[in-house]
């Protein structure tokens, strides 16, 4: 029926809690362990929410990655609403195969996004921050630019190529970008993590 789909919510949702309450038993608050230790041994100074967005608010970097997260999330997040329109419009393809192909774009997350974190990984040892910032300055450059080269496309299947590829420099981007975000201001990395997040 027309409202099968409402109770199909449901499984994600039980899927979501089951995986949260995993989360909360079995895994570390971060990589140096649980913040309760961490606060009991001194080594995380206790501060509350109010302070810790504070901080992070007031940092400049915590902006420029708000706006970098913008342009890899935020575009994801438009080319996602638009994608199935535009196939319909410009190729003449009915709804169910600009769908088919438009979803494409989501399933480079799959691996695009975790490829972004490991590049700004492997570029922190050998240049520092430098290498991170240059990882993510070249995934936004070549994201910027396979937008133009896709967007000039006149056939379908170069135009689903380059769709591919762009999709697979944006969810790099998005995995840079937060390759950074532990370092922005370690008083308040959750503040920066959740502004950096909200610009998309």
């Amino acid at each position: 029926t027309s409202k099968a789909w409402r109770p199909v919510t449901i499984v994600p949702a039980v899927v979501a809690f089951i995986t949260g309450m995993v989360i909360i038993k079995f895994a570390q608050d971060c990589p140096k362990g649980n913040y309760k230790d961490l606060k009991k041994s001194g080594e995380m100074a206790e501060i509350s929410a109010a302070a810790s967005f504070r901080t992070g608010a007031l940092d400049l970097n915590t902006w420029i990655l708000f706006f970098h997260y913008a342009c890899c999330f935020g575009v994801e997040l438009t080319v996602n609403n638009a994608a199935v329109s535009f196939f319909v419009k410009y190729f003449e393809l009915d709804i169910a195969k600009a769908s088919a192909i438009a979803s494409i774009f989501g399933f480079m997350n799959l691996f695009a996004r975790g490829v972004g974190g490991y590049l700004s990984d492997k570029a922190m040892p050998k240049m520092g921050m430098r290498g991170r910032i240059l990882v993510q300055a070249l995934l936004l450059l070549a994201e910027g630019g396979c937008i133009f080269i896709f967007a000039a496309q006149k056939k379908l299947v170069p135009s689903i190529v380059m769709l591919t590829v762009f999709s697979i420099f944006v969810q790099a981007a998005e995995g840079s970008t937060y390759g950074i975000v532990p370092y922005v201001n370690r008083q308040a990395p959750g503040a920066v993590a959740g502004i950096v997040g909200a610009g998309g």
